[in-house]
């Protein structure tokens, strides 16, 4: 009996098999099983841009097959010309493809199973600029174009292209004229088809939903003071921990990324994903120190302050010197983080790009050795400027020195007037990346007044400059004594007015200067003596050094010569007027 029962199970094994595989497979078209395209993206020192796309089916696809011919992909890297790239090559082509259990990139090169297909697309590039928004960088399409052919069913061609993004237009504001930029036309990404690992941990505090509620904030364009949200992106380590010490990094944003959008600053160069990166974790572990905590504010040209002003301009350090009441609002903001979080005091650092390399600048002033380090990125600097002086047919404020907001004294208990900034800064840590003609006014005031000058470097770039050659020169130059504690990274080369935020943020010595310094080594070394009012010298120096500009007769306006020994208050520094074509000269 037991022989014929096991007879019979093998006889109907043998017929199960013979009928599957007998049985057709399901044939189905692309534009059916995919059902979801989206994208991986990563931060690289230009920006945002794709690293992989994900394309989802609605079934398994085990045992299929898959190469480079068998989808044909449209990512941001390919919108991209040759001119357009400012080194590398093939930006955003597929590198390659695979089949994976997850939407994510696999080290391994993907697995036999799953219904996700991963293509791994060229991120070795690098554009002049950044993109207009994050959301154009994570845009992706694709079309199956070639038979899939798995375990259990074939898959035919795609007849159209499936993608995560919308046609968009852009109408900016132009920041000369404040008038409208002329419409540009994107493909942006739907929200919730994208990931940017390096940034995930921030929490965005957008405006009617947890932005910051700033108050009487004083605004020097105007003299009048505002309550309004301010907008901003939060990291926190996720092992926060109130028995240990942080460290506070604030970074801000350039002018070309203005809106309440704070993904925007999170995703236009490295620096926020550097702060909160596990590499800088270490760095500040190695300096005894937990980790960091890192708030990036969004800062917006056209803001809806109220009803009576729906386009209030909020641009926080403005050419002319003057701070909008952004300002107060992020030293409140700071305040407000210091209080809820275990900060230590002595690590809190800034950092910022153009318009944001001037802010932190200017706070530095309002706050003497409030920062630990500095590090401002490809701006102009110096607060000198007699803000009460009709400019441009319209007179400026200047904030009120409340001992709270912006302090009385500086960190030793002097007097101070913060307008005094060449003073004020005359002993911090500051690490300052600059193009070429970006900004060199201060340095020769400096050696005018006390014979003394920020240590610097020359720092060519091509597409031969490698990283590791970029941390050699930071490395040697950060070595140095500086009676100052300025270093100047002078840049030249392939490189525009960004150049200085992709490879500052991108040179890994750069971490490493600012997880080293303290608020403490500043207090140890000692202020030039620059408290007094400034006094110009019997006669002008005219050499290069000191010219401001050249005129079209071919003469030449100079940097007044201070009287060494003399301080800077009541300086005025040359500067421009939005919109306009004036110029305040410098010492007028």
């Amino acid at each position: 009996m037991n022989r014929f029962f096991a007879k019979a199970a093998v006889a109907l094994s043998a017929l199960m098999l013979f009928s599957c595989a007998s049985t057709p497979k399901e044939t189905v078209n692309a534009d059916e099983a995919i059902v979801g395209v989206s994208v991986i993206g990563t931060i690289g020192m230009d920006g945002s841009k794709p690293r992989a796309i994900v394309v989802e089916y609605d079934r398994e696809l085990t045992g299929a097959k898959l190469d480079l011919s068998t989808f044909a992909v449209w990512d941001y890297g390919l919108s991209l010309s040759e001119k357009d790239l400012n080194s590398g090559k093939d930006a955003g082509k597929p590198l390659a493809v695979y089949l994976n259990e997850e939407p994510e990139v696999s080290q391994k090169g993907g697995s036999k199973s799953g219904r996700y297909v991963i293509i791994e697309v060229n991120t070795d590039y690098s554009v002049g600029r950044y993109a207009r928004s994050y959301k154009a960088t994570m845009a992706a399409g694709v079309t199956q174009t070639k038979p899939i052919v798995s375990k259990n069913c074939t898959i035919t061609p795609s007849s159209t292209e499936k993608g995560n993004y919308y046609d968009y237009e852009y109408i900016g504001i132009d920041p000369q004229t404040h008038g409208k930029r002329p419409a540009e036309h994107y493909r942006y990404a739907k929200d919730g088809t994208y990931s940017i690992p390096e940034i995930a941990g921030f929490e965005l505090h957008q405006v009617g939903n947890g932005a910051f509620k700033a108050t009487n904030c004083f605004d020097e364009a105007n003299g009048k003071y505002w309550d309004f949200e301010l907008p901003y992106a939060l990291y926190v380590p996720s092992d926060y921990d109130a028995s240990k010490k942080y460290a506070l990094v604030l970074h801000l944003h350039d002018a070309g990324s203005m809106d309440i959008d704070p993904m925007l600053t999170l995703c236009e160069s490295q620096g926020a994903a550097n702060y909160a990166s596990s590499q800088f974790r270490d760095l500040l572990k190695a300096q005894g120190v937990d980790g960091a905590i890192v708030v990036c504010p969004a800062i917006s040209e056209d803001f809806y302050m109220n009803a009576e002003n729906p386009h209030y301009n909020l641009r926080i350090a403005r050419d002319n010197w003057t701070l909008s009441c952004a300002a107060p609002a992020v030293l409140e903001l700071l305040d407000s983080l210091t209080e809820k979080y275990s900060i230590d005091k002595n690590r809190i650092y800034g950092s910022g790009q153009s318009m944001g390399g001037m802010t932190v600048m200017a706070l530095a002033a309002q706050r003497d050795n409030y920062f630990a380090a500095l590090l401002p990125l490809s701006c102009k600097w110096g607060t000198n400027f007699n803000k009460g002086e009709t400019f441009a047919g319209t007179k400026s404020f200047s904030a009120v020195a409340d001992g709270k907001l912006i302090w009385k004294t500086d960190a030793d208990g002097k007097a101070v007037d913060y307008n005094n900034w060449f003073y004020l800064i005359s002993d911090d840590n500051i690490l300052y990346y600059s193009t070429a003609g970006e900004n060199t006014e201060y340095s020769v005031l400096f050696k005018g007044l006390c014979g003394v000058s920020p240590e610097s470097a020359d720092m060519y770039l091509d597409e031969k400059t490698s990283v590791e050659s970029r941390n050699k020169i930071v490395r040697e130059l950060t070595s140095r004594q500086s009676t100052l504690g300025i270093y100047q990274i002078n840049l030249s080369g392939n490189v525009g007015h960004m150049s200085a935020w992709f490879y500052g943020h991108s040179t890994t010595a750069t971490l490493e200067w600012l997880s080293k310094q303290t608020r403490e080594s500043e207090m140890k070394r000692a202020k030039l003596d620059l408290n007094k009012p400034f006094e110009k010298a019997a006669e002008q120096i005219t050499d290069s050094d000191h010219i401001w500009q050249k005129k079209k007769d071919g003469s030449a306006i100079y940097i007044p010569t201070g009287k060494r020994g003399s301080g800077t208050q009541g300086y005025n520094s040359g500067c421009t007027a939005l919109g306009t074509d004036e110029v305040l000269l410098p010492g007028r």
